[in-house]
């Protein structure tokens, strides 16, 4: 794979690189959109594990065998079967762990495929953060029945570009659903320090690249440094710097594998005084050097 091109499951990369795919006959690529209906029989090598990377469309991910971890904009979930997941646009996401039996269905849309009053008015949904959900059986099978429409109205000819749009919005309505009425429930409802918690972490990866002064967040959830330091050390057990630096080094661990940028290059994208600053960040986080990182396979 060219350098140049940043490692992901993006529409272009499901349309593109038939070479990395051993059945394409598993996914299906019409006029903005993608899906997989078998990610395993597809047996694609588009994506490793323990390799972070940017995906540059929200996608639509069930989970219809196996359990693993994935970290979605420096948060790992657990998944596993009978699970729905949206990640929104431009996330960084890393594959941390996999069963070997391992198997989803994908979504994946181009960000103007929708129309745009039903695309602004699911923004909240799959545009700003991710969800993950466990689903009931009668929630699950009613999943199934929206993916293999999808899947049936993708090979129609021709191509009916209304019909798979108000598929996939009816699709991005249903998961609102069925989060909202999670949510409602005590057990599900999120405390005051949680949503502060993920309000911070947005905005972590939104201006992480440039910005690592702890008053800056605070200013932007309007909260005294002091109290957001102590919200984030007692919900996530780490520190606002710790997630911070997390940020940088995924980001710079995209660029080093998957751009052509030099690393002094590199250090003046991700706001470091000068390369050798960034290199001893880089290698205090990691044990390696970016260099030694670049050539590690």
């Amino acid at each position: 794979m060219k350098k140049n091109i940043p490692l992901n499951l993006g529409f272009q990369d499901l349309k593109d690189n038939v070479s990395l795919i051993t059945h394409a006959e598993y996914r299906s690529i019409q006029k903005g959109i993608g899906i997989v209906i078998s990610f395993a029989q597809m047996e694609s090598t588009l994506f490793r594990t323990g390799q972070p990377y940017r995906v540059k469309e929200s996608r639509i991910i069930r989970i219809t065998q196996g359990e693993g971890r994935i970290s979605i904009n420096l948060v790992e979930y657990n998944v596993k079967q009978q699970m729905i997941v949206v990640i929104p646009p431009n996330s960084l996401v890393e594959i941390v762990e996999l069963t070997p039996d391992y198997n989803f269905q994908i979504i994946v849309p181009e960000n103007d495929f929708l129309p745009a009053a039903q695309g602004n008015s699911l923004t909240d949904l799959y545009g700003r953060q991710e969800i993950v959900l466990a689903l009931t059986a009668e929630e699950w099978e009613r999943t199934d029945t929206y993916f293999v429409l999808l899947w049936d109205s993708m090979h129609r000819a021709p191509f009916r570009t209304e019909v798979v749009q108000h598929l996939v919005i009816a699709i991005l309505y249903d998961i609102r659903y069925m989060r909202d009425q999670k949510q409602t429930s005590a057990a599900s409802r999120l405390s005051r320090q949680e949503e502060i918690f993920n309000r911070f972490i947005a905005l972590v990866n939104e201006y992480g690249k440039r910005e690592r002064n702890i008053s800056f967040y605070a200013d932007k959830l309007c909260l005294t440094p002091h109290y957001l330091s102590t919200v984030i050390r007692e919900t996530s057990g780490q520190t606002v710097m710790q997630w911070i630096n997390q940020a940088v080094i995924l980001e710079a661990k995209v660029l080093l594998k998957h751009s052509d940028m030099l690393i002094f290059q590199i250090s003046d994208e991700l706001n470091f005084p000068n390369p050798s600053f960034f290199s001893k960040f880089f290698k205090r986080m990691t044990g390696m050097t970016p260099a030694e990182y670049q050539k590690n396979t």
